[in-house]
């Protein structure tokens, strides 16, 4: 699924069309405003769709610290408030 985002007008407005790839050219799904001007410049953004879920992606950050010590999780007061260690 693509966006297409007409350029910030005077207003500060945009307009946001849903439209998609069809493997050779973006296509437009929903009708063009009529204010809409010939030539007036687009970006189109394209959504990356994943099967990724929240979870899927937690699951991939958490894992050891990288460059933290081997104890820091049971001696993370003494490393961030200089306390005895434990």
């Amino acid at each position: 699924m693509a966006k297409v985002v007409s350029e910030v007008s005077q207003e500060g407005k945009m307009e946001v069309l849903n439209g998609h790839y069809d493997g050779k050219q973006v296509v437009i799904d929903e009708p063009v405003p009529g204010d809409i001007l010939p030539d007036t410049p687009v970006k189109i953004v394209f959504e990356r769709r994943t099967n990724e879920t929240a979870l899927d992606r937690l699951a991939r950050l958490a894992g050891p610290g990288h460059g933290l010590p081997r104890d820091y999780a049971e001696q993370h007061e003494h490393y961030i408030k200089g306390t005895p260690r434990k």
